[in-house]
């Protein structure tokens, strides 16, 4: 006859024994059945979509960081943007630090200005669309608007942010700060289906263009359908170099305000006094030589 202590200690084994095997069959349970609280991925982006389509006026105050690693270059940049636009494409962007630089487009003309070195830049439609033809990339129609919507931020790029999408998914729930208020967020994943061509016809631009990465990360607000946080990837084999540089840049909303007034000044654009203007041809040909290809920015929440 066993003692009490021995059964005691054996009916505690079992007992142990059939309480993992519940955790793990719950385990098993919770992975293999969807989160059902969670909202499609592709319809969020929609939503997204519409938002951004019904928009007339939009101003935001932004933290953007951009890091850079190549070939002897490993640099982190961070910046103040404040940028204004409206649905007619025009826009106004500033950034303070250490590439400062305003950025104004009136709706032909595309300005960009660096106060440090007082120096300017300009480029019209047609000028661009001369230039994109003479560097063989007839196809690319400079005659709208939307040439320079990438430059203007996110207003223009999140009316179409459900286009080409190869896969997109939602990853976690999270609560970001905005307009001095906690906002919860749908974090999501999006894969794009670029065509080479398109990606190489948007680096002719006279200024960096962010649309070269493939994947990108959302943070949606759940009620609004607005994004006030983005991460993006991308690799990029630069002039005079064989190995490629990896850019990931984050950009951050402090605050965002919709249809509200916007000055009509704000989207013109005189030169200072004293300032010279810079040949953009270069630059155009620099980023022809440009070769891209996209890679997925890592989530460290994943």
């Amino acid at each position: 006859m066993q003692s009490p202590h021995v059964a005691s200690k054996r009916i505690a084994s079992k007992a142990s024994l059939s309480g993992v095997a519940f955790v793990a069959a719950a385990l098993a349970a919770a992975q293999s059945t969807p989160n059902q609280s969670q909202p499609d991925a592709l319809e969020l982006l929609r939503n997204v979509e519409a938002t951004y389509a019904a928009v007339g006026t939009y101003s935001t105050k932004s933290t953007h960081v951009i890091e850079m690693n190549g070939p002897s270059m490993q640099n982190k940049m961070e910046t103040t943007e404040t940028t204004t636009a409206d649905s007619s494409g025009r826009f106004r962007r500033e950034s303070t630090g250490l590439m400062g630089m305003v950025m104004v487009f009136d709706g032909s003309t595309m300005w960009t200005y660096m106060p440090q070195m007082n120096k300017y830049s300009r480029i019209s439609l047609d000028q661009l669309k001369a230039k994109l033809q003479s560097l063989g990339h007839a196809e690319q129609s400079a005659g709208d608007a939307g040439t320079f919507a990438p430059a203007a931020g996110p207003f223009a790029a999140y009316r179409s942010v459900a286009s080409n999408v190869k896969e997109a998914k939602v990853l976690r729930s999270e609560k970001l700060h905005v307009n001095d208020a906690d906002a919860d967020c749908w974090v999501v994943s999006v894969e794009y289906e670029l065509q080479s061509e398109q990606a190489s016809s948007e680096q002719t631009a006279a200024f960096p263009v962010k649309e070269l990465s493939r994947s990108k990360t959302l943070w949606i607000d759940k009620a609004r359908y607005l994004v006030y946080q983005e991460e993006s990837a991308s690799t990029m084999t630069m002039p005079g170099t064989d190995r490629p540089t990896n850019t990931k840049e984050t950009t951050k909303l402090e605050s965002i305000s919709l249809d509200g007034p916007v000055s009509l000044g704000l989207f013109t654009f005189t030169p200072p006094a004293g300032a010279t203007e810079m040949d953009l041809s270069k630059g155009l040909e620099m980023f022809k030589e440009m070769k891209p290809s996209g890679s997925p920015p890592k989530d460290n929440h994943q």
